[in-house]
């Protein structure tokens, strides 16, 4: 919904400033907002699996 609010934001900027954006930049603009989106919510994730997983734990040391 926010990235819908953000492009819906963004056609209203673009046209305000008088260059109109070509279908390829339109493309490539929705194409890197999903992207980062995608890229953030996997790294998330990871992070979350690596935490629930006991990889982030530290180890006591030996004999201790």
């Amino acid at each position: 919904m926010a990235l819908v609010a953000l492009l819906w934001g963004a056609t209203f900027f673009w046209e305000g400033l008088g260059s109109g954006m070509s279908g390829h930049g339109w493309f490539a603009y929705i194409l890197g907002g999903v992207l980062t989106l995608g890229l953030s919510a996997g790294l998330f994730a990871l992070s979350f699996y690596s935490a629930r997983h006991g990889h982030d734990d530290i180890d006591p040391p030996p004999g201790g």
